[in-house]
C-alpha cells in the first residue's frame, strides 16, 4: 500500500498522505517510507510526461517537512515558480521562484489568481532562524514572532542567503543534516537553496530514533552513498522528556484547547525550542485545523471529513511508536474521548503527565479511575479543567498541587490562546520542563 499520493486536478498538483485503507482503517507509516513513496511517485510522473515544467506550479494538500524537501528538489528545476497552498491565507504562497512576476513570499489568491505581496515589517525581528549547532544546520521558526506563512518564507530565504554568502554553507559531497521546528513553506524554500550544494540532505524525524540516537531521513541525494528514504543515525545525549496527554470525554473542546495551548506556549519566553504537538486521535483535526476553521470554517470542515479515519488498534500501535520515539523536551498530544478504550490505554500509557478537560464531576471521576487503574503506570494529573460552553470568563480555583478551574466557550472559530486558564496551563507545562 502506497503511503503518499500525487496527481493533477486541473492545473494544480494535489498531494497528500494516504490515510485510510478501503475499509476505513487508518494507514500508518514512518517518515522514511513516506519519502520513498513520494520520490517514486515523482519519478513515475516525470517519466510519464506528467511533470512538463512551465512558469508556475501550484501544489495543494498535506505534506510533512520530510516530503517537502523531496518534492521541492524534484520539481524546482522544472518550473520557474512553485507556490504552496496555505488554507490559513486562502492563497498559494510562492516558496521558490526565478520569475519576476511571482516574487518569493508573494500570495496567489485561491479565488482570483491575483498575485499580491504583503510588505514586510522591516523593524521586526526575523521570524525564522538558520544557524549551525555542531555539524547540524538548525532551521526553525522564531517562537517570539507571530507572522503569516508568506513572511516566514521571506525570512527563511533571507537568513539562509546570508549564511551562504558568508561562506558558512561550504557545500561538498557529504550529507547536510537539518533539524528544527519549521513549516512546509519554509522547507520548500530551504530545500531549493541547499540541495545543489551538498551530496545529499537529511532531515531530522522526531517520530523515529531511539535512546541516545537521533534519526535523520535522506530527502535529497546526488550520490550513490545515500539513497532517498534511507535513514542516518546520529548519536545524541538523551534528555528528559515531558510528555503531556490532553484527555477527557468527547465534545469538550480538546482540539481547540490543544491548539490554543500550542499558540500560548510558543509565545512564552522560556518555551522550549523543540516543543512539539501531535494528535493521538484519527478525527481529522490536525494542527492546522483550528486556525483554518477561524478563517475558513467550510474549508476546515471539508478537509476534516477527508482526513478522518477509524480508531483502530493499528492506529494506536503507531501512535505508541511515535510517542515513544519522540525525545523532544516537551510533547503535547490529545486522545480520543470514549471510555473504556484499549486504544487510549495504549497511547496514554506513554505519557508522563495528564491534563483533563471535562464537563461534569462524573466525567472527572471516570477518567481519574481510568488513569489510576487501567494504564501501565499511574499517570499524575497536573490540570483538571471544566469546559464551560455558556460561560463568559475563565475561572482558576486552584493552582497547586493540581491546576483546576474552567475555560469558557472553546469555539473552533475563535482563538482561545489568550484565555487566563490557557495561559496558566501553558506556563505550567513550560515550568515542568524548566524545573
Amino acid at each position: 500500500m502506497k503511503t503518499y499520493q500525487m496527481g493533477w486536478q486541473r492545473d494544480i498538483l494535489k498531494v497528500g498522505f494516504v490515510d485510510k485503507n478501503p475499509d476505513g482503517t487508518a494507514i500508518t507509516a514512518n517518515g522514511d517510507e513516506i519519502v520513498r513513496d513520494a520520490a517514486a511517485r515523482l519519478q513515475e510522473m516525470e517519466a510519464a510526461g506528467e511533470l512538463r515544467g512551465g512558469d508556475l506550479l501550484k501544489i495543494d494538500g498535506r505534506a510533512s517537512l520530510l516530503v517537502s524537501y523531496a518534492i521541492a528538489h524534484h520539481v524546482a528545476h522544472l518550473y520557474r515558480a512553485i507556490a504552496i497552498a496555505d488554507p490559513r491565507l486562502s492563497a498559494y504562497v510562492v516558496a521558490i521562484s526565478t520569475a519576476a512576476e511571482y516574487p518569493v513570499g508573494s500570495r496567489i489568491a485561491f479565488a482570483t489568481g491575483e498575485v499580491q505581496q504583503v510588505p514586510s515589517n522591516l523593524d521586526a525581528s526575523p521570524s525564522f532562524f538558520v544557524y549551525w549547532e555542531d555539524d547540524v544546520l538548525i532551521a526553525q521558526i522564531n517562537n517570539g514572532v507571530q507572522v503569516e506563512g508568506d513572511q516566514i518564507v521571506r525570512d527563511a530565504t533571507a537568513q539562509l542567503a546570508k549564511l551562504i554568502e558568508s561562506g558558512q554553507l561550504p557545500g561538498g559531497k557529504q550529507i547536510l543534516k537539518i533539524k528544527g521546528r519549521a513549516t512546509v513553506l519554509a522547507s520548500f524554500a530551504i530545500a531549493n537553496q541547499v540541495a545543489h550544494l551538498y551530496g545529499g540532505v537529511a532531515v531530522f524525524d522526531p517520530k523515529q530514533g531511539d535512546k541516545g540516537l537521533d534519526k535523520y531521513v535522506v530527502t535529497v541525494s546526488h550520490t550513490k552513498d545515500y539513497q532517498v528514504g534511507e535513514t542516518v543515525d546520529i548519536e545524541c545525549v538523551p534528555q528528559p522528556a515531558t510528555k503531556v496527554v490532553l484527555c477527557g470525554p468527547p465534545n469538550t473542546g480538546k482540539t481547540v484547547l490543544r491548539d490554543a495551548l500550542k499558540q500560548a506556549i510558543l509565545k512564552l519566553e522560556k518555551a522550549p525550542k523543540d516543543f512539539y504537538v501531535i494528535s493521538g486521535c484519527p478525527d481529522g483535526d490536525g494542527s492546522w485545523f483550528c486556525e483554518t476553521a477561524q478563517k475558513y470554517p467550510e474549508l476546515a470542515a471539508k478537509l476534516k471529513a477527508e482526513y478522518k479515519a477509524r480508531f483502530t488498534s493499528e492506529f494506536a500501535n503507531a501512535k505508541v511508536r511515535d510517542i515513544t520515539a519522540i525525545k523532544n523536551s516537551l510533547l503535547l498530544f490529545d486522545v480520543g474521548g470514549k471510555l473504556p478504550s484499549p486504544e487510549n490505554q495504549k497511547i496514554m500509557s506513554q505519557a508522563t503527565h495528564a491534563v483533563m478537560l471535562a464537563k461534569t464531576e462524573e466525567d472527572v471521576a471516570a477518567w481519574q479511575q481510568f488513569c489510576e487503574n487501567e494504564l501501565e503506570k499511574t499517570l499524575p494529573f497536573i490540570g483538571i479543567i471544566y469546559s464551560d460552553w455558556d460561560g463568559t470568563a475563565d475561572t482558576i480555583t486552584s493552582e497547586s498541587p493540581v491546576l483546576t478551574g474552567s475555560v469558557h466557550r472553546l469555539d473552533r472559530e475563535v482563538d482561545a490562546s489568550s484565555r487566563p486558564m490557557v495561559q496558566a496551563l501553558a506556563e505550567l507545562l513550560v515550568k515542568l520542563v524548566n524545573d
